[in-house]
C-alpha cells in the first residue's frame, strides 16, 4: 500500500507542477494541451491524502502499545513528529491551493492567482522535504538535497507527461522544445547532482547496499537513468532537427515513450520509500533480510561484515558490452524511424543487461 501511494504522490506533484507552469505558458509556446481542472484539483486532493501514508505507518508501529490511547497517539505523531507536523502543513497548503485554481481557472480571473498557485505548490515540495526521511537525519543537507532534488524532478517529469498525454496535436512543438529544453537540461544536471548527495547521505557504502531491497531499487533507479537520458537526447535535440527538416514528423509517440521510463523510476523510488535505508548495512542485516534477488546472483558467500567491490570477469564485461549496444540500438531506434516503444524496449534491456553485468561482478 506504502509503496503503490508514494508512486501516485509523485505523479500527483507532477501533474500539479506540470499543470500550473504550463498554463502561465503563452499559447504560441507549447502545444494545444487539454488539461481538465478536475484532473489538477483531484491531483491536488491526492497530494493531500497520499502524503498522510508516512504518518499512517508510525501510527501503525505505535498502535500496538495498549498503553497509549489512539487519540492521544494520532495527536503526538501530528504536533511533535516532524513526518506529523509535516503533513499538517501540507494538508493547509493544499485546501490553500485547491482554492487557489478554482478560483484561477474561473473566467476573467487575474492571471497572478495561477503565480500564486505555482508558490503555494512549491512551498507544498517544501513541506514535503522538510518531512522527509533524509532531512530527518542529516538536517539542512538532507532537506535541500531532497527538496531540489523532487522540486526539479516534477517540474521536468509534469511538462513531458502533460505533453506527452494531454495534448492534442504537435502544432508549436518547435517553439515549445525551444524552451523546455533548456529547462529539462538544468533540471537533469540538478536532479543527478542532488541524487549523488542523498546517495551519499543514505547509501554511504554504495556496492554494500545492494544487499538489501532499497540498494537493489537504488541501483536500478540509476541504470533507468541512462535511457532516460538518451531519450532526452533524442527528444531535445533529434526531435528538434527533424521537426525543421520534416514537417509531418510527429513527436508526440517518443515523448510518450519516455513518460514510460519516468513511470519506472517512480515505482523504483516508491518501493525505496517503503524499504529500511542502508544506513549501516552491518547494522541493518541484523534486523532485516537481504534483498533475495541480490542472493539468486550473488555467487560469494555473505558475511556479516559485508565488503563488496567489483571484479569484472569476462561474462560481466560481455553484458556491460551488450548494454552499451542496446544504448546505440536505442538511437538507432530513432534514426531508422522504427517504433519508439521498441526504443522503450531498447532502454529495458539496457538496464536488465547493465543490471546483469554489475550483479556478476560483485565479490
Amino acid at each position: 500500500m506504502f509503496f503503490i501511494s508514494e508512486i501516485l504522490l509523485y505523479l500527483c506533484f507532477s501533474i500539479v507542477i506540470g499543470g500550473l507552469i504550463l498554463q502561465v505558458v503563452p499559447e504560441d509556446r507549447k502545444p494545444p494541451i487539454m488539461l481538465p481542472k478536475s484532473v489538477i484539483l483531484l491531483s491536488v486532493a491526492g497530494i493531500a491524502l497520499l502524503s498522510f501514508m508516512p504518518v499512517l505507518r508510525v501510527i501503525l508501529y505505535f498502535i500496538s502499545d495498549p498503553n497509549i490511547p489512539l487519540a492521544d497517539l494520532i495527536t503526538s505523531i501530528l504536533f511533535t513528529f516532524e513526518v506529523g507536523k509535516g503533513w499538517l502543513v501540507t494538508l493547509v497548503l493544499s485546501v490553500l491551493l485547491f482554492g487557489l485554481i478554482t478560483a484561477a481557472y474561473q473566467r476573467n480571473a487575474s492571471p497572478e492567482l495561477m503565480v500564486i498557485s505555482i508558490l503555494v505548490a512549491i512551498g507544498l515540495e517544501i513541506a514535503l522535504g522538510w518531512s522527509s526521511h533524509a532531512a530527518s537525519l542529516y538536517e539542512w543537507g538532507g532537506f535541500i538535497a531532497h527538496t531540489a532534488h523532487f522540486m526539479v524532478m516534477s517540474i521536468w517529469i509534469g511538462l513531458l507527461l502533460l505533453s506527452g498525454w494531454f495534448t492534442k496535436s504537435d502544432s508549436n512543438w518547435h517553439r515549445f522544445l525551444q524552451w523546455f529544453h533548456p529547462v529539462a537540461v538544468i533540471c537533469v544536471l540538478v536532479t543527478i547532482v542532488a541524487g549523488l548527495v542523498l546517495t551519499i547521505y543514505i547509501a554511504p557504502d554504495y556496492y554494500n547496499s545492494w544487499i538489501l531491497p532499497y540498494g537493489q531499487a537504488l541501483l536500478f533507479k540509476h541504470l533507468l537513468i541512462v535511457p532516460l537520458l538518451i531519450f532526452g537526447v533524442i527528444n531535445g535535440f533529434l526531435v528538434k532537427r527533424r521537426l525543421q527538416n520534416e514537417g509531418g514528423f510527429n513527436p508526440i509517440p517518443w515523448t510518450r515513450a519516455e513518460s514510460i521510463l519516468v513511470l519506472m523510476i517512480f515505482s523504483a523510488t516508491g518501493f525505496m520509500s517503503a524499504q529500511e535505508p542502508p544506513h549501516d548495512v552491518e547494522q541493518t542485516l541484523k534486523m532485516a533480510d537481504p534483498s533475495t534477488l541480490f542472493m539468486q546472483l550473488y555467487q560469494g558467500v555473505l558475511t556479516k561484515n559485508p565488503d563488496l567491490t567489483l571484479a569484472w570477469t569476462p561474462m560481466s564485461l560481455l553484458l556491460a558490452v551488450a548494454a552499451l549496444l542496446f544504448g546505440v540500438m536505442l538511437f538507432l531506434t530513432f534514426q531508422k524511424r522504427m517504433s519508439p516503444f521498441f526504443g522503450v524496449f531498447m532502454g529495458v534491456m539496457l538496464v536488465f543487461s547493465g543490471y546483469l553485468s554489475l550483479m556478476l561482478a560483485v565479490v
